[in-house]
């Protein structure tokens, strides 16, 4: 039986790496039966996360950046306790059964997981790990002339000819101003920072847009790249054993002049985390939120006082619950359309 099993399991990857392969070449274009899988289930974690794939895939069918022809699906998962892969495949297969009844099983399906929260990758929460941004989809940059052996990564993005960008840094869906200096290893994700700031090494920022009272606001949460966003302590006597940027989590709170109690922490109270630590402001404009929280960490870097006090604070975990999935994919668009005209201007340039 194993000897069975392996070749069968050898075929089935080999046919899908040949599909997957052919993907770059059929984007934008009609499928014939068989070049491509017939239908793509994805499935997502709740309704908000569906809503955002949705929303993904229209924009993205809509620049033909998939192949056409092939049904696309999301899947949510039911309401309640996590259900796990298997549970999933499960709610995904009886989906598509409702959609095609029997029809389905002679369809070649590809189905992927992508129902989780990316606590290793928080760039991902909001709009889905499935729609993370390649090192390639694409930017304005004019060669930056502190990039470093040019081996940072800027992914769509507007940057400054002025501003700097570090060895090993990545940046995605942003706006830099000439004044913005990004240390080595940086993660910077949907920010536009027009202000004179600087980025310790290691950092990681990320904004997200919010829909509170039916009003638009800002969020940017922001770490070291090395925290450990799941580790979590029951009792607040323990968090002292929580480290945000390689520092004792309850002196970073001095410093920013919070105090210990059960309101610092969103969620399940025995459960403590800087997932659900209620530490970044909530503003009314994107490059605010960015600063503030820039503020932030290199408060924590050069160990002087900065109060959060007068802020509304959320934690990661409210965050994604105010996320206006919408006003995010709409910055995106925005940043697209700016650099596919500059391209087209370049190009009549050079013509």
């Amino acid at each position: 039986m194993a000897a069975a099993v392996a070749p069968l399991g050898v075929a089935l990857r080999e046919a899908t790496q040949r599909k997957l392969r052919r993907f770059s070449e059929l984007r934008g274009k009609p499928v014939a039966a068989g070049e491509f899988w017939d239908i793509v289930a994805i499935t997502a974690a709740d309704e908000k996360q569906e809503l955002a794939y949705k929303q993904q895939l229209s924009e993205k069918l809509k620049k033909k950046e998939l192949p056409l022809g092939v049904q696309y699906h999301v899947v949510v998962d039911p309401a309640g306790a996590k259900i796990g892969n298997g549970g999933s495949t499960l709610c995904a297969l009886r989906c598509l059964e409702k959609l095609y009844g029997d029809k389905w099983k002679s369809f070649t399906i590809l189905l992927i997981h992508s129902g989780g929260y990316s606590q290793r990758l928080p760039n991902a929460s909001a709009l889905g790990k499935i729609f993370t941004a390649l090192p390639f989809a694409f930017s304005i940059f004019s060669a930056i002339p502190e990039c470093s052996g040019n081996t940072s990564c800027i992914i769509q993005s507007i940057l400054d000819s002025r501003c700097s960008v570090a060895t090993g840094s990545v940046v995605e869906y942003s706006r830099l101003g000439p004044d913005v200096s990004v240390g080595e290893n940086c993660i910077i994700s949907g920010c536009h920072i027009i202000a004179t700031a600087v980025l310790p090494a290691y950092s990681f920022v990320c904004s997200l847009s919010l829909k509170m009272n039916g009003h638009l606001k800002y969020s940017t949460m922001a770490f070291g790249v090395q925290d450990n966003l799941k580790k979590n302590v029951k009792t607040l006597s323990d968090i002292k054993l929580l480290q945000f940027f390689g520092v004792c989590f309850l002196s970073c709170l001095d410093i920013w002049n919070l105090q210990v109690t059960e309101e610092l922490f969103s969620g399940n109270k025995t459960c403590l985390s800087l997932w659900n630590a209620r530490i970044f402001p909530v503003c009314s404009s994107l490059s605010d939120s960015v600063t503030i929280s820039i503020k932030m960490l290199n408060a924590i870097q050069n160990k002087s006082a900065f109060s959060l006090n007068n802020y509304k604070l959320l934690s990661i975990e409210e965050m994604l619950v105010y996320k206006d999935v919408e006003d995010m994919i709409t910055y995106r668009e925005q940043i697209f359309l700016e650099i596919t005209l500059n391209a087209k201007q370049s190009d009549l340039e050079t013509s």
